[in-house]
């Protein structure tokens, strides 16, 4: 059942995985084509409906000249007749004192305007202007050929407005929906046949793989996987297979390479987890390890009632070390500088590389001025080392916070922040020097004269 339940677990995901691609470009591909589709179908019944008020507007202009209503009423009726889709069409002089309609149009029309005006709401509204076309004559009485006369008025007649139904169009689009949902289902339908496929073609080799481990697991130590029917797994097969033909070895070789792997094991272990409790680079307890004998540390303090101060040191200027000289030269300095930590401090005391260039020091049995002292050692002897790098002398400093655990704080997240608020005044009071939390106790800093 366990088995069974891990493989169709691993068989959704490669489901998944083979069919969420397919699913992504089918659904984006549907995307483009239905916008691409909707505005070409929009762009062909502006273009229809503005042909018709164009033709209107071109044989409405003698009408308007001439003011002939009956004409133009006529025009209009056997427009709207001429297609059901129409809903309304009107025809309007400039100075707006009749209307020529025929169906319905709109409370509100588009106002007259030298462009044609295509506006889409519930329905399609086309206004087209109508303007006086220039008619020009020859006048036999004048002095020169080349004299004409314009018999014609200028500027804008009027206005056609022709209102289209729009229930074609959006059951085209229906219609279009419907069809691309269709598309998709069948497209997602492969894609999910052809993920079934790709997803059987791993999960039954592993259920063969898997039954095989687990009769070895149960002491059946002659089951084999079949190679030829691994498939992509054929080479998972073939090392179980090997392991099984080693674990079909007599007892003694047995026992022997399983005690050989677990001394190999607890060796690798333990140089894990002393890798993990140390800086690789510095040398120095890494956070981890830091934290964890702090916390006990701070345990032991409100238990016993015993002093503990925590110092936090960070290089001055690191970054620009690091731009001047690179990394390699920031590295060496990172090294000198905590051993330089390392040698100021007892065995009982701790100190931890926090972060890049940032240390703490943990001083348990020590606290207010005593802390003090024992920073202040640390920022001279950091102050003196000297480094030559490319024939040249590098020198830095650092700058420390302390802080005394005063019981207020239960754990030691607290009693950091008191000691990185320290060390951020020092930073901003002119660095390479030792501030106490303490603002009665009096800092350390760099007495020397300028220059």
């Amino acid at each position: 059942m366990r088995r069974l339940q891990q493989a169709m677990g691993i068989r959704v995901r490669l489901w998944l995985a083979a069919a969420l691609p397919a699913v992504l470009v089918t659904l984006s591909l549907l995307w483009v084509f239905m916008d691409r589709q909707e505005r070409d179908l929009t762009a062909a019944l502006a273009d229809r409906v503005r042909a018709t008020a164009l033709q209107v507007a071109g044989a409405a202009e003698f009408g308007l000249f001439a003011g002939d209503r009956q004409g133009l009423q006529r025009q209009v009726d056997g427009l709207m007749a001429s297609d059901p889709e129409l809903l309304g069409v009107a025809v309007i002089p400039a100075d707006g004192r009749y209307q020529i309609v025929a169906g319905e149009l709109p409370a509100l029309l588009p106002p007259l305007s030298p462009e044609v005006s295509v506006l889409f709401g519930k329905v399609l509204v086309v206004a087209v202007p109508v303007r006086y076309s220039s008619i020009e004559v020859d006048d036999l009485f004048a002095q020169t050929p080349e004299f004409r006369l314009d018999l014609a008025p200028q500027g804008l007649a009027g206005q056609v407005v022709v209102v289209f139904d729009l229930k074609k169009l959006r059951a085209q689009r229906r219609d279009l929906l419907v069809w691309a949902v269709l598309v998709t289902v069948v497209a997602l339908g492969l894609a999910a046949v052809m993920s079934t496929v790709i997803a059987s073609s791993v999960t039954r080799p592993m259920a063969g793989v898997s039954k095989v481990v687990e009769q070895i697991g149960l002491g059946q130590l002659h089951a084999r996987a079949d190679v030829l029917t691994s498939g992509p797994l054929d080479g998972l097969a073939r090392g179980i297979n090997a392991m099984a033909s080693r674990i079909a070895m007599t007892q003694d070789d047995l026992r022997q390479q399983v005690a050989a792997a677990t001394r190999e094991l607890r060796l690798q272990k333990e140089a894990a987890e002393q890798a993990a409790r140390i800086d690789t680079l510095t040398g120095v307890a890494s956070r981890r390890a830091f934290t964890e004998r702090a916390e006990l540390e701070i345990q032991r303090a409100l238990r016993y009632r015993q002093p503990l101060s925590v110092v936090m040191v960070d290089l001055d200027r690191f970054k620009r070390i690091n731009d001047t000289y690179g990394h390699a030269v920031g590295d060496a300095v990172l090294v000198s500088f905590a051993q330089v930590l390392l040698s100021d401090v007892r065995e009982v005391d701790m100190v931890g590389r926090l972060g890049g260039e940032e240390f703490a020091v943990l001083l348990p049995g020590i606290e207010g001025e005593e802390a003090m002292r024992v920073a202040e050692r640390m920022r001279v002897a950091v102050e003196a080392i000297e480094l030559k790098v490319g024939g040249q002398r590098l020198r830095f400093t650092a700058s420390f916070g302390v802080a005394n655990f005063d019981g207020m704080e239960v754990n030691l997240p607290g009693l950091l922040a008191r000691a990185d608020a320290a060390l951020y005044q020092a930073k901003h009071t002119g660095r390479n020097r030792v501030v106490y939390a303490d603002q009665s106790v009096p800092s350390f800093e760099d007495t020397r004269p300028a220059g």
